[in-house]
Protein backbone atom coordinates (compact mmCIF):
# COMPACT_ATOMS: atom_id res chain seq x y z
CA UNK A 1 0.00 0.00 0.00
CA UNK A 2 1.68 3.07 -1.18
CA UNK A 3 1.55 6.50 0.46
CA UNK A 4 -1.42 8.61 -0.29
CA UNK A 5 -0.63 12.15 -2.87
CA UNK A 6 -2.46 14.99 -2.22
CA UNK A 7 -5.79 15.29 -0.14
CA UNK A 8 -3.57 16.67 2.98
CA UNK A 9 -6.73 18.55 4.45
CA UNK A 10 -8.61 15.10 4.49
CA UNK A 11 -5.84 13.54 5.65
CA UNK A 12 -5.20 15.71 8.75
CA UNK A 13 -9.26 15.67 9.54
CA UNK A 14 -9.05 12.02 9.36
CA UNK A 15 -5.90 11.46 11.21
CA UNK A 16 -7.43 14.25 14.08
CA UNK A 17 -9.95 11.78 14.33
CA UNK A 18 -8.11 8.68 15.08
CA UNK A 19 -5.60 10.57 17.15
CA UNK A 20 -8.45 11.34 19.25
CA UNK A 21 -9.17 7.76 20.24
CA UNK A 22 -12.94 8.70 19.40
CA UNK A 23 -13.17 8.05 15.78
CA UNK A 24 -17.00 8.57 14.27
CA UNK A 25 -18.75 4.93 13.79
CA UNK A 26 -19.98 6.42 10.05
CA UNK A 27 -18.38 8.30 7.27
CA UNK A 28 -18.90 9.70 3.46
CA UNK A 29 -15.83 10.53 1.65
CA UNK A 30 -17.03 12.51 -1.78
CA UNK A 31 -15.51 14.07 -4.17
CA UNK A 32 -15.00 14.08 -8.08
CA UNK A 33 -14.94 10.40 -9.78
CA UNK A 34 -11.71 8.82 -9.76
CA UNK A 35 -9.65 11.02 -7.43
CA UNK A 36 -8.84 8.26 -4.63
CA UNK A 37 -12.01 7.88 -2.47
CA UNK A 38 -12.28 4.50 -2.23
CA UNK A 39 -8.31 4.54 -1.56
CA UNK A 40 -8.71 6.88 1.06
CA UNK A 41 -10.96 4.43 2.85
CA UNK A 42 -8.88 1.39 2.70
CA UNK A 43 -6.16 3.18 4.53
CA UNK A 44 -8.83 4.45 6.91
CA UNK A 45 -9.40 0.21 7.20
CA UNK A 46 -5.59 -0.19 7.61
CA UNK A 47 -4.95 2.23 10.52
CA UNK A 48 -8.27 0.51 12.20
CA UNK A 49 -7.32 -2.92 11.42
CA UNK A 50 -3.71 -3.30 11.83
CA UNK A 51 -2.27 -3.36 15.28
CA UNK A 52 0.93 -2.01 14.28
CA UNK A 53 -0.59 0.92 12.77
CA UNK A 54 -0.99 4.02 14.76
CA UNK A 55 -2.66 7.37 13.38
CA UNK A 56 0.70 8.80 12.64
CA UNK A 57 0.91 6.45 10.02
CA UNK A 58 -2.18 7.56 8.10
CA UNK A 59 -1.63 8.09 4.65
CA UNK A 60 2.22 6.84 4.92
CA UNK A 61 1.91 3.27 3.80
CA UNK A 62 4.28 2.27 6.41
CA UNK A 63 3.09 -0.11 8.09
CA UNK A 64 0.80 -1.97 5.39
CA UNK A 65 3.40 -4.70 5.43
CA UNK A 66 4.97 -5.17 8.99
CA UNK A 67 2.34 -7.53 10.32
CA UNK A 68 0.33 -10.21 9.36
CA UNK A 69 -2.83 -7.76 9.31
CA UNK A 70 -0.85 -5.18 7.49
CA UNK A 71 -0.26 -8.27 4.23
CA UNK A 72 -4.14 -9.12 4.97
CA UNK A 73 -5.31 -5.63 4.07
CA UNK A 74 -2.27 -4.74 1.49
CA UNK A 75 -3.60 -7.52 -0.46
CA UNK A 76 -7.41 -6.89 0.37
CA UNK A 77 -7.80 -10.47 2.30
CA UNK A 78 -8.42 -9.15 5.62
CA UNK A 79 -11.31 -11.07 7.11
CA UNK A 80 -12.64 -8.13 8.36
CA UNK A 81 -12.49 -5.24 6.21
CA UNK A 82 -15.61 -5.87 3.61
CA UNK A 83 -16.25 -3.47 0.59
CA UNK A 84 -19.14 -3.60 -0.99
CA UNK A 85 -19.52 -2.88 -4.50
CA UNK A 86 -22.50 -3.73 -7.30
CA UNK A 87 -20.79 -6.00 -8.73
CA UNK A 88 -20.55 -8.31 -5.88
CA UNK A 89 -24.10 -9.70 -6.65
CA UNK A 90 -22.26 -11.79 -9.16
CA UNK A 91 -20.99 -13.99 -6.54
CA UNK A 92 -24.24 -13.80 -4.27
CA UNK A 93 -25.97 -16.81 -3.10
CA UNK A 94 -29.46 -15.07 -3.94
CA UNK A 95 -29.79 -16.60 -8.03
CA UNK A 96 -31.82 -13.30 -8.22
CA UNK A 97 -29.08 -11.19 -7.50
CA UNK A 98 -26.82 -13.12 -9.53
CA UNK A 99 -28.57 -12.85 -12.76
CA UNK A 100 -29.71 -9.15 -12.34
CA UNK A 101 -28.12 -6.57 -14.28
CA UNK A 102 -25.47 -4.55 -12.27
CA UNK A 103 -27.33 -0.80 -12.47
CA UNK A 104 -27.03 -0.15 -8.45
CA UNK A 105 -26.65 -1.45 -5.13
CA UNK A 106 -29.44 -3.24 -4.12
CA UNK A 107 -31.12 -3.90 -0.88
CA UNK A 108 -30.52 -7.25 -1.16
CA UNK A 109 -26.83 -7.20 -1.48
CA UNK A 110 -26.64 -4.76 1.54
CA UNK A 111 -28.75 -7.72 3.37
CA UNK A 112 -25.87 -10.21 2.32
CA UNK A 113 -23.19 -7.98 3.10
CA UNK A 114 -23.64 -5.72 5.47
CA UNK A 115 -27.31 -5.12 7.70
CA UNK A 116 -28.68 -8.52 7.27
CA UNK A 117 -32.63 -9.50 7.50
CA UNK A 118 -34.80 -11.47 4.95
CA UNK A 119 -34.10 -11.16 1.33
CA UNK A 120 -36.66 -11.23 -1.36
CA UNK A 121 -36.03 -14.93 -2.47
CA UNK A 122 -36.66 -15.83 1.12
CA UNK A 123 -33.22 -16.09 2.82
CA UNK A 124 -32.55 -15.08 6.27
CA UNK A 125 -29.14 -13.41 6.64
CA UNK A 126 -27.08 -12.90 9.88
CA UNK A 127 -25.90 -9.34 9.78
CA UNK A 128 -22.23 -9.19 8.79
CA UNK A 129 -21.87 -5.77 10.69
CA UNK A 130 -22.94 -7.22 14.31
CA UNK A 131 -20.82 -10.84 13.65
CA UNK A 132 -17.68 -10.84 16.01
CA UNK A 133 -14.50 -9.59 14.59
CA UNK A 134 -12.53 -11.90 13.17
CA UNK A 135 -8.71 -10.49 14.32
CA UNK A 136 -10.11 -8.32 17.29
CA UNK A 137 -9.43 -5.17 15.74
CA UNK A 138 -12.98 -4.22 15.34
CA UNK A 139 -14.82 -4.03 11.56
CA UNK A 140 -14.81 -1.82 8.27
CA UNK A 141 -17.59 -1.71 5.87
CA UNK A 142 -16.73 0.61 2.84
CA UNK A 143 -19.35 0.64 0.31
CA UNK A 144 -18.41 2.07 -3.00
CA UNK A 145 -20.50 4.64 -5.17
CA UNK A 146 -23.11 4.77 -2.08
CA UNK A 147 -24.76 6.78 -4.24
CA UNK A 148 -26.40 3.57 -6.28
CA UNK A 149 -27.90 2.35 -3.02
CA UNK A 150 -31.51 2.52 -3.49
CA UNK A 151 -33.80 3.97 -1.56
CA UNK A 152 -35.20 1.02 0.33
CA UNK A 153 -31.71 0.08 1.16
CA UNK A 154 -30.46 3.63 2.70
CA UNK A 155 -33.55 3.07 4.58
CA UNK A 156 -32.57 0.01 5.74
CA UNK A 157 -29.01 1.26 6.12
CA UNK A 158 -30.17 3.82 8.63
CA UNK A 159 -30.36 1.95 11.98
CA UNK A 160 -27.00 0.01 11.83
CA UNK A 161 -25.29 3.93 10.42
CA UNK A 162 -27.33 5.13 13.87
CA UNK A 163 -26.50 2.10 16.70
CA UNK A 164 -23.79 -0.18 15.06
CA UNK A 165 -21.60 -2.46 17.00
CA UNK A 166 -18.89 -2.01 19.10
CA UNK A 167 -15.50 -0.56 17.09
CA UNK A 168 -17.45 -1.37 13.84
CA UNK A 169 -16.87 1.38 11.06
CA UNK A 170 -18.72 2.55 7.96
CA UNK A 171 -17.31 4.48 5.36
CA UNK A 172 -19.85 5.39 2.30
CA UNK A 173 -17.61 6.21 -0.89
CA UNK A 174 -19.56 8.60 -3.76
CA UNK A 175 -19.29 11.06 -6.11
CA UNK A 176 -22.93 12.08 -5.56
CA UNK A 177 -23.90 13.11 -1.85
CA UNK A 178 -26.43 14.50 -2.86
CA UNK A 179 -28.22 11.28 -3.72
CA UNK A 180 -27.86 10.05 -0.56
CA UNK A 181 -30.70 10.75 1.65
CA UNK A 182 -30.38 13.13 4.46
CA UNK A 183 -31.58 11.05 7.41
CA UNK A 184 -28.31 8.66 6.01
CA UNK A 185 -26.16 12.18 5.72
CA UNK A 186 -26.77 13.47 9.44
CA UNK A 187 -25.23 10.40 10.93
CA UNK A 188 -21.78 10.80 8.86
CA UNK A 189 -18.92 12.85 9.39
CA UNK A 190 -18.51 13.76 6.06
CA UNK A 191 -15.22 14.62 4.25
CA UNK A 192 -14.80 16.10 0.96
CA UNK A 193 -12.16 15.37 -1.58
CA UNK A 194 -11.13 17.73 -4.21
CA UNK A 195 -8.89 17.31 -7.46
CA UNK A 196 -4.71 16.30 -7.13
CA UNK A 197 -3.15 19.62 -7.99
CA UNK A 198 -0.89 19.29 -11.77
CA UNK A 199 2.22 18.28 -9.23
CA UNK A 200 0.61 15.74 -7.79
CA UNK A 201 -1.00 14.53 -10.56
CA UNK A 202 2.84 14.27 -12.09
CA UNK A 203 4.01 12.23 -8.95
CA UNK A 204 1.37 10.05 -9.31
CA UNK A 205 1.62 9.33 -13.19
CA UNK A 206 5.41 8.98 -13.01
CA UNK A 207 4.48 6.18 -10.38
CA UNK A 208 1.87 4.14 -11.88
CA UNK A 209 1.28 4.89 -15.24
CA UNK A 210 5.26 5.52 -16.36
CA UNK A 211 5.40 4.44 -19.81
CA UNK A 212 2.32 6.55 -20.82
CA UNK A 213 2.87 7.69 -24.13
CA UNK A 214 2.00 11.33 -24.12
CA UNK A 215 1.83 12.40 -19.96
CA UNK A 216 0.57 15.89 -21.16
CA UNK A 217 -2.37 14.87 -22.56
CA UNK A 218 -2.89 12.53 -19.87
CA UNK A 219 -2.52 15.34 -17.41
CA UNK A 220 -4.70 17.75 -19.18
CA UNK A 221 -7.56 15.14 -19.46
CA UNK A 222 -7.62 14.05 -15.92
CA UNK A 223 -7.96 17.43 -14.45
CA UNK A 224 -6.70 16.00 -10.97
CA UNK A 225 -8.77 12.43 -11.25
CA UNK A 226 -6.17 9.65 -10.97
CA UNK A 227 -8.93 7.27 -12.00
CA UNK A 228 -10.03 9.23 -15.29
CA UNK A 229 -6.32 8.76 -15.96
CA UNK A 230 -6.30 5.42 -15.99
CA UNK A 231 -9.75 4.86 -17.54
CA UNK A 232 -8.12 6.84 -20.62
CA UNK A 233 -5.45 4.22 -20.55
CA UNK A 234 -7.75 1.50 -20.79
CA UNK A 235 -10.37 3.12 -23.48
CA UNK A 236 -7.27 4.21 -25.82
CA UNK A 237 -9.26 7.73 -25.26
CA UNK A 238 -6.40 9.70 -26.75
CA UNK A 239 -6.69 8.06 -29.75
CA UNK A 240 -10.69 8.57 -29.79
CA UNK A 241 -9.68 12.45 -28.99
CA UNK A 242 -7.62 13.08 -32.34
CA UNK A 243 -10.11 11.27 -34.44
CA UNK A 244 -12.48 13.58 -33.26
CA UNK A 245 -10.01 16.89 -33.02
CA UNK A 246 -10.65 18.14 -37.14
CA UNK A 247 -14.59 16.96 -36.18
CA UNK A 248 -14.47 19.58 -33.90
CA UNK A 249 -12.63 22.04 -35.71
CA UNK A 250 -15.07 21.72 -38.25
CA UNK A 251 -17.93 22.32 -35.92
CA UNK A 252 -16.34 25.25 -34.36
CA UNK A 253 -16.25 26.88 -38.21
CA UNK A 254 -20.32 25.92 -39.19
CA UNK A 255 -19.27 22.99 -41.25
CA UNK A 256 -21.70 19.96 -40.19
CA UNK A 257 -20.07 16.43 -40.25
CA UNK A 258 -22.18 14.02 -41.03
CA UNK A 259 -19.46 11.52 -39.12
CA UNK A 260 -20.14 12.98 -35.82
CA UNK A 261 -22.36 11.18 -34.37
CA UNK A 262 -21.46 7.61 -35.89
CA UNK A 263 -17.45 8.23 -34.95
CA UNK A 264 -19.12 8.82 -31.28
CA UNK A 265 -21.34 6.01 -30.96
CA UNK A 266 -18.89 3.40 -32.13
CA UNK A 267 -16.54 4.78 -29.64
CA UNK A 268 -19.56 4.21 -27.08
CA UNK A 269 -20.91 0.92 -28.52
CA UNK A 270 -16.98 -0.96 -28.85
CA UNK A 271 -15.84 0.17 -25.15
CA UNK A 272 -19.29 -0.63 -24.14
CA UNK A 273 -19.27 -4.25 -25.68
CA UNK A 274 -15.87 -4.56 -23.74
CA UNK A 275 -17.31 -4.14 -20.59
CA UNK A 276 -19.96 -6.46 -20.99
CA UNK A 277 -17.53 -9.28 -22.35
CA UNK A 278 -15.47 -9.12 -19.14
CA UNK A 279 -18.45 -8.83 -16.84
CA UNK A 280 -21.28 -10.60 -18.44
CA UNK A 281 -23.73 -9.25 -15.60
CA UNK A 282 -22.56 -5.58 -16.47
CA UNK A 283 -25.16 -3.63 -17.30
CA UNK A 284 -24.97 -2.49 -21.20
CA UNK A 285 -27.21 0.82 -20.28
CA UNK A 286 -24.93 1.50 -17.67
CA UNK A 287 -21.79 1.22 -20.02
CA UNK A 288 -23.13 2.90 -22.83
CA UNK A 289 -24.07 5.50 -19.71
CA UNK A 290 -20.49 5.26 -19.17
CA UNK A 291 -18.81 5.68 -22.13
CA UNK A 292 -20.96 9.04 -23.64
CA UNK A 293 -19.82 10.57 -20.13
CA UNK A 294 -15.65 9.95 -21.39
CA UNK A 295 -16.83 11.28 -24.75
CA UNK A 296 -19.33 14.51 -23.33
CA UNK A 297 -16.59 15.42 -20.91
CA UNK A 298 -14.04 15.58 -23.98
CA UNK A 299 -16.36 17.59 -25.69
CA UNK A 300 -16.86 20.11 -23.00
CA UNK A 301 -13.12 20.20 -22.34
CA UNK A 302 -12.66 21.53 -26.18
CA UNK A 303 -15.66 23.80 -25.38
CA UNK A 304 -13.58 25.14 -22.26
CA UNK A 305 -10.98 25.74 -24.51
CA UNK A 306 -12.59 27.42 -27.12
CA UNK A 307 -14.25 29.96 -24.21
CA UNK A 308 -10.42 30.50 -22.87
CA UNK A 309 -9.32 31.71 -26.27
CA UNK A 310 -12.12 34.28 -26.94
CA UNK A 311 -10.66 37.87 -27.17
CA UNK A 312 -12.37 39.98 -24.39
CA UNK A 313 -15.57 42.19 -25.53
CA UNK A 314 -16.32 39.10 -27.83
CA UNK A 315 -19.31 38.51 -25.80
CA UNK A 316 -21.81 37.60 -29.19
CA UNK A 317 -19.07 34.41 -29.51
CA UNK A 318 -19.07 33.79 -25.51
CA UNK A 319 -22.86 33.72 -25.59
CA UNK A 320 -22.26 30.96 -28.08
CA UNK A 321 -19.88 29.25 -26.13
CA UNK A 322 -22.17 29.21 -23.03
CA UNK A 323 -25.56 28.37 -25.46
CA UNK A 324 -23.67 25.12 -26.56
CA UNK A 325 -22.41 23.72 -23.05
CA UNK A 326 -25.84 24.20 -21.86
CA UNK A 327 -27.07 22.08 -25.15
CA UNK A 328 -24.61 19.72 -24.15
CA UNK A 329 -25.63 19.14 -20.60
CA UNK A 330 -28.97 18.77 -22.09
CA UNK A 331 -27.79 15.95 -24.41
CA UNK A 332 -26.12 14.26 -21.31
CA UNK A 333 -29.44 14.30 -19.36
CA UNK A 334 -31.04 12.94 -22.41
CA UNK A 335 -28.97 9.83 -22.63
CA UNK A 336 -28.86 9.31 -19.04
CA UNK A 337 -32.35 8.93 -19.00
CA UNK A 338 -32.61 6.64 -21.96
CA UNK A 339 -32.82 8.60 -24.99
CA UNK A 340 -31.76 7.14 -28.12
CA UNK A 341 -27.84 7.86 -28.34
CA UNK A 342 -27.52 8.58 -31.85
CA UNK A 343 -30.36 10.52 -32.20
CA UNK A 344 -29.05 12.65 -29.38
CA UNK A 345 -25.66 12.97 -30.90
CA UNK A 346 -27.11 14.02 -34.15
CA UNK A 347 -28.84 16.69 -32.53
CA UNK A 348 -25.84 18.10 -30.24
CA UNK A 349 -24.24 17.85 -33.36
CA UNK A 350 -26.02 19.61 -35.78
CA UNK A 351 -26.90 22.59 -33.08
CA UNK A 352 -23.09 23.15 -33.19
CA UNK A 353 -22.88 23.36 -36.57
CA UNK A 354 -25.62 25.65 -36.73
CA UNK A 355 -25.03 28.15 -33.67
CA UNK A 356 -21.07 28.30 -35.18
CA UNK A 357 -22.55 29.38 -38.67
CA UNK A 358 -24.94 32.09 -37.00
Amino acid sequence: MPPIIGHQKAIQTIQSALESGRMHHAWILSGPQGVGKCTLACEMARILLDPQAVAGDFGQGESALMSSDGQLLASGTHPDLHIVRKEDAEHSKNRMLRTRKQANVPLDLLRERVIGGTSADGSNHAAPAYRTSMHGQGKVFILDEAELIDMNGQNALLKTLEEPPEKTWLILVTSRPERLLQTVRSRCDHVRLGPLTDIEMREWVNAELPDTPDVEWLLDWAEGSPGMAVRAEETALRDCALQLKPIFKDLDAGRWRETFASEIASFISDWADQAVKANKNASKDVANKQASSLILRLVAKHLRGQLAMIPSGQTEQGRRVWELANRLAEAEDQIHRGGNLKQVLEGLGAGWSQLCRN
